[in-house]
């Protein structure tokens, strides 16, 4: 009992500090399929861990994530990054490796969004983090002072040569 505990306290803790959750189906895979998508993920900085459901439903209890409830059924895996769209290329691309048709995403929690299903993986994948879309920001920002710095410098220019002209 207090083993238990102790996962579902650590299942707790572990989804508090990550942005990005997967929940994902990988059965039917082979042993062989499984070790290539662990190294995947190693490579890529991805967290995979096999999670029991009825752990994982007690852990997420009262929290944000009961959201997860309706895609609790049958095996799932956890998946977690620091950058929010690498599981969804790492399975999109493990999904064209492998040439498998079944649907291996059950749900996201991607800065507090919910997406469910296989269907949601395209977004998944084209999604920015949030310094992602900051960084977007202060570029266009850059962009558009540095447009109006030369629209302002031209025309300083102008006045420079009308003032000259005048003063002659």
């Amino acid at each position: 009992m207090i083993k238990k505990k102790n996962i579902i306290k650590l299942i707790s803790n572990y989804l508090e500090k990550n942005n990005s959750i997967y929940l994902v189906d990988l059965s039917g895979l082979t042993s062989n399929q499984i070790f290539d998508l662990r190294k995947n993920c190693y490579d890529k900085q991805i967290k995979l861990k096999f999670v029991k459901n009825t752990l994982f439903k007690i852990a997420i209890k009262n929290s944000k994530f009961e959201k997860f409830y309706p895609v609790l059924k049958g095996p799932t895996a956890l998946m977690t990054s620091n950058i929010n769209n690498y599981p969804a290329i790492l399975i999109n691309n493990f999904k064209k490796k492998i040439s498998l048709k079944k649907e291996y995403l059950k749900a996201a929690y991607i800065e507090e969004m919910l997406y469910l299903g296989e269907i949601s993986l395209n977004t998944l994948i084209n999604i920015k983090s949030k310094n992602e879309l900051i960084l977007d920001l202060i570029f266009m920002l850059k962009s558009e002072l540095f447009n109006l710095f030369l629209l302002l410098n031209s025309k300083n220019e102008i006045y420079n040569i009308i003032f000259y002209l005048l003063k002659k």
